[in-house]
């Protein structure tokens, strides 16, 4: 199953929507941000929100928490220290590696079968990425999210190395 995740043009908050090979809407990301500067992202379908997504603080490390309804499903932590980027996905077991600025990363299981593969249409007016769902047993929810997670964790690193100056 095939996703296609398109941001909106000139979105500062990180607005998505998310179509099928169709090109018919599926999902869509509703972002904000609190006082700090750190995300919050609604995953909705069809008026309802199946989804949030909440970056907490921390200063050496990406650490954000994925809820379903009330309850706490996934914790995504960005491995402090690596050589490359690493994304340890607590709740299901999964690891994230590959070429993240990019856009280019697979998502594998304990088993280091390959879940999704995620890559990014490079002639697009604004963020556009392919995601390719390999196992038809995974949640679609906690794969959109982890995505949505690593996507807005590129923009804040691109962000903050944009602003230092020399």
């Amino acid at each position: 199953m095939k996703l296609y995740a398109r941001e909106k043009v000139f979105s500062f908050k990180g607005n998505f929507d998310i179509f099928n090979e169709y090109e018919e809407p599926v999902y869509h990301l509703e972002g904000e941000l609190d006082l700090l500067g750190r995300r919050k992202l609604h995953l909705i379908q069809d008026g309802r929100e199946l989804a949030f997504i909440k970056e907490r603080g921390a200063a050496w490390t990406t650490t954000i928490n994925v809820f379903v309804g009330d309850k706490n499903t996934l914790t995504i932590r960005k491995k402090a220290w690596a050589f490359r980027p690493t994304y340890l996905i607590d709740g299901e077991d999964w690891i994230v590696k590959g070429d993240f600025m990019h856009y280019n990363y697979e998502i594998r299981d304990a088993s280091n079968r390959v879940v999704a593969r995620i890559a990014k249409k490079l002639i697009s007016f604004s963020d556009k990425f392919e995601i390719d769902i390999i196992d038809p047993n995974a949640n679609i929810v906690h794969i959109i999210s982890v995505v949505m997670t690593i996507h807005t964790d590129i923009q804040k690193t691109r962000a903050a190395g944009a602003s230092v100056s020399v």
